[in-house]
């Protein structure tokens, strides 16, 4: 089983992020970690649900002596990450939502503008009709007229959404894995490193 790991200040950092602390605190955060795990997840070819389980590193400080403690920050951050997750699964739905009615809000210019470059573009492509008008108006102009009228919307109804498909599997996914909690020895910062050890 793989680990998704995001070091922590404070536990509230999993779901908000306060830039201005920065200024005093070396683990202020300029994103949350929720979104941080999310563009991990995302980045990867294929989100592996059942097979990860995501690690929250936190100070000792923030977690506390008892076993509770960590049994309780635990639960708190699961519960606050599966919130999470279902807020950004309803913003998703709106999205996908809203780009299915500029689709089809888009095939009624559309569709007449691809009907009238189609008409042009044959009329053009006539037997009697000299040779450079052909290529530029009837295989070039109107034709292009024509495809611009359906591009669009289509792009708009079936490629535009794939990236709001991708989201809402990671957010599944995100949402089912189990999530542990370690205490790190220090208050220090942690910069985590990709495959090739270099920070990002």
């Amino acid at each position: 089983m793989s680990e998704l790991v995001v070091h922590l200040g404070r536990p509230d950092d999993l779901v908000t992020a306060d830039p201005t602390a920065l200024l005093d605190d070396d683990l202020g955060r300029t994103i949350p970690g929720a979104e941080e795990l999310f563009e991990v997840l995302l980045a990867r070819r294929r989100p592996r649900r059942g097979l990860d389980r995501i690690v929250v590193t936190l100070p000792a400080g923030e977690v506390g002596d008892a076993v509770d403690g960590v049994d309780a920050v635990t639960a708190r951050l699961t519960a606050g990450l599966r919130r999470w997750c279902l807020r950004r699964l309803e913003a998703v739905a709106r999205d996908a939502g809203l780009q299915r009615r500029l689709g089809v809000a888009a095939l009624r210019p559309g569709i007449p503008l691809f009907l009238v470059g189609l008409l042009f573009s044959t009329d053009f492509l006539a037997p009697d009709v000299p040779e450079f008008f052909q290529n530029v108006l009837g295989n070039g102009v109107f034709l292009v007229i024509a495809w611009i009228g359906l591009w669009y919307p289509l792009d708009t109804l079936f490629f535009a959404r794939l990236p709001l498909k991708r989201q809402r599997r990671v957010l599944t996914a995100l949402m089912a894995m189990p999530v542990e909690v370690r205490t790190r020895p220090s208050a220090e910062r942690v910069v985590p490193s990709d495959v090739t050890g270099d920070p990002r």
